[in-house]
């Protein structure tokens, strides 16, 4: 009986001691969750990225094209995708 009244304090104490841990090591598991999705996502959107800078760079060299070529083959290319269309 006198052990009794001195496990029961112990316990309630252990119990808090538990339950402060488990707190901390939940929030740091989130935490790691949280920044995992933020590299996906960054990764994510560098992809995005780097395939609009490629169909931008693709843009620029058609325009590159057309300002540097003659004015018969422009008007020839022209034509032909005309054609293309109709078709």
């Amino acid at each position: 009986m006198e052990n009794a009244g001195v496990l029961i304090p112990l316990l309630g104490i252990m119990c808090g001691i538990i339950a402060i841990i488990s707190s901390a090591y939940l929030k740091s598991q989130k935490m790691k969750l949280d920044m995992a999705q933020a590299n996906r996502l960054s990764s994510a959107s560098e992809s995005e990225m780097m395939s609009e800078i490629q169909r931008l760079k693709d843009r620029v060299a058609v325009l590159e094209r057309l300002a540097t070529d003659g004015d018969r083959k422009l008007a020839g290319e022209i034509d032909r995708l005309r054609d293309d269309r109709r078709v």
